[in-house]
């Protein structure tokens, strides 16, 4: 039984590369393929996910989940009254016809839309939160341009 021992640290007892250097190779040999590419990346479209030919490649929307458990209908129309029992909410009733509402400004929560609890607490704070800018008489800049 004879000890074979390779004859440098790069190989190993058949005599092959260590793994190391295979693998150094292999990315040197990828950043080069890379670098000499033609090819360029495909092309993103915008937000309407259009495709080349022109037809949406979106997965069809899952229908609109409707709230029934009466508790939850219950507990969100308490938090929808106390939002609409605020100074600010009677100053943009006042302040702002419905006609005249853009997407900038308030629009209180759909309590009957299905929500997990966190999303919903996050719609009314989100809708308060922008309630308080009409909490003083004057009428806020909601990116209305004259």
């Amino acid at each position: 039984m004879t000890d074979s021992k390779p004859e440098s640290l790069n190989e190993d007892v058949n005599g092959n590369e260590s793994s190391s250097e295979v693998r150094r190779a292999t990315k040197e040999k990828m950043k080069e393929d890379r670098d000499n590419s033609t090819s360029r990346k495909r092309v993103k479209y915008n937000s309407k996910s259009e495709s080349e030919d022109g037809k949406t490649n979106r997965p069809p929307r899952k229908p609109l989940e409707l709230e029934t458990d009466p508790e939850i209908l219950q507990r969100r129309q308490k938090q929808i009254d106390y939002g609409k029992n605020t100074v600010g909410y009677q100053n943009y009733m006042e302040q702002v016809p419905i006609n005249q509402r853009t997407k900038e400004h308030p629009k209180t929560p759909d309590k009957y839309t299905k929500y997990s609890r966190r999303s919903w607490d996050t719609l009314i704070k989100i809708w308060r939160k922008n309630l308080h800018e009409y909490d003083s008489s004057k009428v806020p800049d909601v990116g209305e341009s004259d």
